[in-house]
């Protein structure tokens, strides 16, 4: 099965398995063993998603490299990210080195570390504003209580000191976003490992999509993806992602959850629960959420948010080299 959501001519394809990424009559396809395979052009795509079980073979593989293709596998229904495969040949070295001397120094990564969550507080903030203006009466206290948090942060002395001012809005920006729900969703808290219930399991799910594109660009412009500033570094993580999609959950993520709950698209049916694997979407659910996230993300244009986040971190590492240059000379 081969999920297209805008066209095959397109930067971003999603591809769910089983199936093979192969060279068929001469350019880049995929097949699923039914039906005729789907070709893909190669020369627009930047990241392919893969569901499930994906396999290339060797011709593909050059095919992929040659054109600068990352390829990310997530499990079946997208929640849990498996791996990528990214070509090394880049000329992003200087800036890595950057990122590494920069973030060795502890008070520069407290400084960016604020600039994180004050961006996240921010996107809050906006959101609880339009919630007001239609006539939420929560959302005044919520202003108030963050707009302090956000306050505070100037003055944060420690890392711990800036997550636990994260956490704590979190906490209380969940609670307002809950009461927009319409019946007959509900929305528990924040569970993540697995998801408990269907908000929850859309939450997970967009906001792993939403990573797995940041991966892509922090990649792309030559950052390393496992060293972040809030986030620090754990094998296997990719901290910076995480970092820089702290300020996009609220209005790519969140905003989207609301809508596709809320406007009837997605209903309870779509859902299923095992003990294994939590709260997730149903093999026939899977698709249409897939398509409508996919939508959203072109209609908004989701993608300059994201550019403009790994922009704004490389000129911040530029300018807090010179500085500290500066400091030293």
């Amino acid at each position: 099965m081969t999920m297209t959501p805008t066209t095959l001519a397109t930067q971003t394809a999603h591809l769910v398995g089983p199936g093979k990424i192969k060279i068929h009559n001469g350019r880049l396809a995929f097949s699923t063993g039914q039906g005729s395979p789907t070709k893909l052009d190669a020369a627009r795509l930047r990241q392919l998603l893969c569901y499930g079980d994906v396999g290339i073979s060797d011709e593909a593989f050059h095919v992929l490299f040659q054109n600068g293709v990352e390829v990310a596998w997530l499990s079946p229904r997208g929640s849990r990210f498996r791996g990528r495969l990214a070509n090394l040949a880049d000329s992003g070295t200087p800036l890595r080195m950057l990122q590494h001397r920069v973030l060795a120094d502890a008070a520069h990564q407290l400084a960016l570390a604020r600039i994180v969550v004050a961006e996240k507080l921010d996107s809050q903030l906006l959101a609880a504003r339009h919630f007001q203006r239609h006539g939420v009466r929560d959302a005044a206290a919520f202003l108030r209580r963050v707009d302090e948090y956000r306050g505070q942060l100037a003055g944060a002395a420690s890392l711990d000191v800036v997550r636990g001012l994260e956490g704590i809005a979190s906490k209380e920006w969940f609670q307002l976003w809950a009461g927009q729900l319409v019946t007959p969703w509900t929305f528990p808290g924040r569970v993540r490992r697995p998801p408990t219930d269907p908000v929850n399991a859309l939450l997970s799910l967009g906001y792993t999509w939403l990573i797995n594109k940041m991966i892509a660009r922090i990649s792309a412009a030559g950052l390393e993806v496992q060293l972040g500033a809030l986030h620090e570094y754990l094998a296997g993580r990719p901290s910076l992602a995480c970092d820089l999609v702290e300020a996009l959950r609220v209005p790519v993520v969140d905003r989207w959850v609301l809508k596709l709950l809320n406007g009837g698209s997605i209903r309870g049916e779509h859902f299923e629960s095992s003990e294994a694997h939590g709260t997730r979407l149903t093999r026939d659910g899977f698709p249409q959420v897939l398509t409508h996230w996919e939508q959203d993300w072109q209609q908004h244009r989701h993608g300059a948010l994201l550019e403009g986040q790994v922009l704004r971190f490389a000129d911040r590492l530029r300018t807090t080299a010179g500085e500290r240059m500066n400091d030293e000379g």
